[in-house]
């Protein structure tokens, strides 16, 4: 089978269909909707002067758990990524990108730039798609639409399809990821109240 990619897509959801979408009844409704669950986690994401994020590598703690998001395709909205929760290999990607890093440095020698807890509703749709709802703990609501595949330009083609098929669900609009929130408000705290 191969390599297992997770490949997703953001969108800007609206709070005001939530009731519809839950209890399934847009225009058209899903063909299947099953509500997975809630879960709370904390993220905590590093990096070393923008090298890593620059190279499409997120690399973030999750409660306690180490985890890197590498990017092998798309960009902010539509993207693919090789998910990697072993330690070693995390510490393997890490130096390769950052200079000075050896085995012996807390949090492989990274500094944090973004810390959030978010609140996640998980579905899956249509028998498929996993779609989840994340709101932050400063505010901030995005949906990705996501699929585990090993063929990546297929998967991104059924996503499109699925998204087109529930227009009145994935409206139009440029989503912001929850780590561009996150940064945009810490940027907006250092700046102070206007005069």
């Amino acid at each position: 089978m191969g390599i297992l990619y997770e490949v997703e897509r953001k969108f800007v959801f609206s709070r005001s269909l939530l009731t519809q979408f839950h209890s399934n009844r847009g225009l058209p409704p899903f063909r299947s909707l099953v509500h997975k669950g809630n879960s709370t986690f904390r993220d905590t994401y590093f990096d070393s002067s923008k090298i890593l994020a620059n190279n499409g590598i997120w690399i973030r703690k999750r409660d306690q758990s180490w985890e890197a998001k590498v990017n092998i395709r798309g960009g902010f909205v539509k993207a693919a990524y090789n998910e990697i929760t072993s330690v070693p290999e995390i510490r393997s990607i890490v130096s390769r990108y950052v200079p000075g890093y050896t085995a012996e440095c807390e949090n492989f020698g990274l500094q944090v730039f973004c810390d959030f807890t978010t609140y996640r509703s998980n579905y899956v749709a249509d028998d498929k798609f996993n779609v989840v709802l994340d709101t932050t703990d400063f505010g901030h609501d995005v949906g990705e639409v996501e699929i585990m595949a090993s063929d990546v330009e297929k998967a991104e083609k059924d996503i499109d399809q699925f998204f087109a098929r529930y227009p009145w669900f994935f409206q139009r609009g440029n989503p912001k990821g929850k780590i561009t929130a996150c940064l945009e408000l810490k940027k907006a705290g250092e700046k102070g109240p206007e005069e």
